[in-house]
């Protein structure tokens, strides 16, 4: 798995599940989290959740997978472009739908071919609120978060 991650362009580190709760930690970058969620899927992993961090200068995307039959989690990284624009991955995941309105709303982060960004928590009034965004003062970078994606890495940890 982990191999077929790298060869996708991630950066990937086993992890010590006991302190972190996930055993691998996968950073891709914006262009291959599609194809490294494919993988996932592939391996029979599910997404658990979904959520996103407001990070200097861009959103981090967080989706954590479970495998049903073992004890195995991964937590798959990667930002938003500039514009807080990323893929969705609800053609994968259907269930990332409600995760991905969620975070389009408390955070503003736009999931192309999401099929239904409606609001789910706040009312008309409160729309373009973001909420859950920072104050830009208040910004850690994504190296001060322990989640740069640095290609070429060959899994190293940042």
């Amino acid at each position: 798995l982990m191999e077929e991650l790298r060869a996708a362009g991630a950066d990937v580190t086993a992890v010590d599940a006991r302190q972190r709760g996930f055993h691998l930690q996968v950073r891709a970058g914006k262009d291959c989290l599609e194809c490294c969620a494919a993988i996932l899927r592939d391996a029979n992993l599910y997404p658990v959740f979904m959520t996103a961090v407001h990070a200097q200068p861009h959103f981090l995307l967080h989706y954590q997978f479970a495998a049903a039959e073992q004890n195995f989690r991964v937590m798959l990284s990667a930002p938003a472009d500039l514009e807080n624009r990323a893929r969705s991955l609800t053609q994968l995941f259907p269930g990332l739908q409600w995760h991905e309105r969620e975070a389009h709303e408390m955070f503003g982060i736009v999931f192309e071919n999401h099929p239904d960004l409606r609001p789910l928590f706040l009312c008309d009034e409160d729309r373009g609120l973001h909420p859950l965004r920072k104050d830009t003062g208040r910004l850690k970078t994504p190296e001060q978060l322990g989640c740069a994606f640095k290609p070429g890495t060959a899994g190293e940890a940042s």
